[in-house]
């Protein structure tokens, strides 16, 4: 018996742990991100946001989610198939897609829209 209870204990922690991890959703596909970086980032609150605003020539405008701040960046520099209103976060000078936190935006976005077009 004690085998399956430690078993269980062991299945816990495990999912407990995969739960942890996917709470930012931070994918570094396609960055030279290691999972170290996003992890000692993440300790150190040292994930800045940007929402990508638009695309203008070469460059693609950001805006910083914590202070409104606008800034240009090279189309080079950021993830290849990114769209207006997606959220990136920049970790150590590098951008990724925030899947989650865009999803929550569209989603808060399309339920503003409802509202406005069922009143």
């Amino acid at each position: 018996m004690d085998i399956f209870e430690n078993l269980g204990d062991v299945i816990k922690e495990t999912l407990e742990n995969v739960i942890e991890k996917s709470k930012t959703n931070i994918d570094t596909k396609g960055t030279n991100l290691s999972n170290d970086e996003v992890e000692l980032a993440k300790k150190l609150d040292a994930i800045e946001e940007f929402t990508v605003d638009r695309f203008e020539s070469d460059f693609v405008v950001l805006e910083d989610r914590n202070t409104g701040k606008m800034l240009d960046v090279k189309k080079e520099d950021l993830p290849r198939d990114i769209k207006e209103g997606d959220i990136l976060d920049k970790i150590n000078g590098k951008y990724t897609v925030n899947q989650e936190k865009t999803l929550e935006a569209k989603k808060r976005i399309k339920n503003k829209m409802k509202k406005i077009w069922d009143n």
